[in-house]
């Protein structure tokens, strides 16, 4: 009898911590909105959010390395090579974006992103509003 409700817990246990949603694979180390209007009169803005460094794994290359090690290393992802990396990026400097221009109600008819630009660590996502 007692090993069906342990069994139960430990089950329970075991599966929620499977759902529980993962870290981001980059910390954003700094947000700046700069604002300005154009010569003919349309509110100008741009984004830019930066991530902080990630550490590298290094290896030494004077003993053998091990599985563990040369799968660590295989499977080491960083922003500035990773195009998956960087969609993810650009996906929560779009919604950073959406919090930024709220909080200094800016834009308030909506805007439009039409570019943006990569450097090392850095996104920069330049556009209008629409009013």
């Amino acid at each position: 009898m007692l090993k069906y409700p342990f069994l139960f817990v430990l089950m329970t246990i075991f599966l929620s911590g499977c759902m529980t949603k993962p870290d981001e694979p980059f910390k954003v180390a700094n947000q700046t909105l700069h604002t300005r209007l154009a010569d003919n009169g349309s509110k100008l803005f741009a984004f830019i959010v930066t991530v902080e460094k990630q550490a590298r794994v290094k290896l030494d290359t004077r003993k053998e390395i091990s599985r563990t090690e040369f799968k660590m290393f295989l499977n080491e992802e960083h922003i500035e090579d990773s195009p998956a990396l960087k969609l993810a990026l650009e996906e929560r400097a779009v919604q950073l974006l959406k919090t930024a221009l709220d909080e200094q109600d800016y834009c308030q008819q909506g805007y439009d992103i039409e570019e943006v630009y990569w450097k090392e660590r850095k996104v920069q996502l330049r556009g209008q509003c629409r009013d």
